[in-house]
């Protein structure tokens, strides 16, 4: 219940699964209720222990919230940058 309180920020990591896990939509709405800036990461183009990657997944967040693929949009060299855009929309 406490989780996430001191936080500025929800990054959802949108996998094939992500829409259907329990505790998703609780999370989007408390932290939107907090302010908390968000951003959506799809990815489903991240290879897998087999070296395949998953299909991708449903966006469970609202359609006005940022989304980035991590391989396409090169997250490890850009997330600093998202994060810091999504602080800035709160």
């Amino acid at each position: 219940q406490d989780r996430g309180l001191a936080t500025t920020v929800t990054a959802v990591l949108i996998g094939a699964e992500t829409s259907n896990r329990r505790w998703v939509n609780y999370e989007i709405r408390e932290s939107l209720a907090r302010g908390n800036g968000l951003l959506g990461i799809y990815i489903h183009n991240i290879l897998d222990f087999n070296r395949r990657p998953d299909r991708m997944g449903v966006n469970p967040l609202p359609s006005t919230v940022p989304t980035y693929d991590w391989v396409r949009d090169n997250g490890y060299q850009n997330l600093g940058a998202w994060v810091d855009r999504a602080y800035a929309s709160r």
